[in-house]
């Protein structure tokens, strides 16, 4: 739990990161570190979720919180996934379509839709990571 807290938090720095590398021309740089953090993120995510199956599901994964079944812990999980969900599917498509066009290697295929596309996929990180953190601190702390 603790290690994909982590890894949602430090997503928006490294996406930054990865957008100075493109806007200095090194696209293969900026390719790679968004095809990297998208596998290490699909993979804690699939272990998070493994675990909660395992523990029985999200009520006896959060049965300790105070929190459980009130309003707010329910409405800001579901938005939380939601956003989650749709942001990293617009970034595997984001990705996917980068390599397949090639556009390290190709720079003038770069287009505005890409680019305006990255900046909805960074605001999902940061509301992801802002919502997880809440989780946690709802579901583990409070």
């Amino acid at each position: 739990m603790d290690a994909v807290v982590v890894a949602i938090v430090l997503t928006p720095a490294l996406f930054l990161w990865a957008v100075r590398l493109a806007r200095r021309g090194e696209y293969t740089r900026h390719r790679n570190l968004q095809t990297t953090l998208l596998g290490v993120l699909l993979t804690a995510v699939v272990l998070f979720e493994v675990d909660i199956r395992l523990s029985g599901g999200t009520e006896a994964f959060l049965a300790g919180s105070p929190h459980l079944g009130s309003p707010l812990l329910t409405w800001l999980l579901r938005v939380h996934v939601l956003v989650a969900v749709a942001s990293f599917s617009l970034w595997c498509y984001l990705v996917a379509h980068a390599w397949r066009a090639r556009m390290d290697l190709h720079p003038q295929l770069f287009t505005t839709a890409h680019r305006r596309r990255g900046y909805v996929v960074f605001a999902g990180t940061v509301f992801t990571a802002v919502s997880g953190v809440w989780l946690y601190w709802l579901g583990f702390v409070a």
